[in-house]
């Protein structure tokens, strides 16, 4: 009867000692909880500061430049068909013809991030064209790639271009969903690389319009400044 007496408090005392047990387990839930929707928070796209996309002028070729340096193996495989050397980049824009390409980009505190080039082919109307875009590892997602292939394409309709060109490897997804976005056909060849081509028609007020008041609204925003986030750029929606 002793024994039995003397082991009573210690069964309280285990019983008190899981309840507690259970008590501070049923408290550290919600902060599971609460963790996990800060990390799905944090996994969403960061909302960033909407370029500036207009013209590229041949003073701005160091800032051209610094852009394609910076972008990563990777990036620069599906920009140019293979690795290429920081060397070999210089050498590129130093080619450029800036009294005939024209150059497009999308730019954020002086800095271009994103561009695009189009090089007409040939002299005769109609012309073709050859385009080819970049965008940042940082930026990619937001949009930027099919921004600026839309300028392009109305900027080579504008100079009456019929038909405009964009070669990439088969494995860059992107170019597959701008090029059928904007009504390209896609033909694939035999050393992996894919060519959307996009048929234009003539020019109207309406497409000179257009890229008329783009790059007066962009010349607006260079000269006042950064504006805040907005449209698809503020909330983070995807796009090619």
């Amino acid at each position: 009867m002793a024994t039995a007496r003397k082991s009573a408090p210690k069964t309280k005392a285990r019983t008190k000692t899981a309840a507690k047990r259970k008590t501070a387990a049923r408290k550290a839930a919600p902060k599971k909880a609460s963790t996990a929707k800060s990390e799905a928070k944090a996994a969403k796209p960061r909302a960033i500061a909407q370029p500036v996309i207009r013209r590229i002028w041949p003073l701005e070729t160091d800032a051209l430049r610094r852009h394609l340096c910076r972008l990563t193996r990777e990036d620069r495989i599906l920009r140019f068909g293979r690795p290429v050397t920081n060397r070999f980049i210089q050498t590129y824009v130093d080619r450029i013809d800036w009294f005939r390409d024209i150059v497009i980009g999308a730019v954020i505190d002086g800095e271009v991030k994103a561009s695009g080039i189009l090089t007409p082919i040939g002299w005769r109307l109609p012309l073709e064209g050859s385009a080819a875009v970049s965008v940042e590892t940082d930026l990619q997602g937001y949009g930027l790639g099919s921004e600026l292939t839309k300028r392009m394409l109305t900027i080579g309709r504008n100079r009456f271009m019929s038909r405009i060109y964009m070669l990439c490897l088969v494995k860059n997804e992107r170019m597959y969903r701008i090029a059928e976005k904007f009504g390209g056909e896609v033909d694939r060849f035999r050393d992996e690389t894919v060519e959307a081509q996009f048929d234009l028609s003539r020019p109207t007020v309406s497409t000179v319009t257009t890229e008329a008041v783009s790059e007066g609204l962009a010349l607006g925003r260079t000269v006042v400044g950064r504006v805040p986030v907005i449209g698809a750029l503020a909330n983070g929606t995807h796009a090619a």
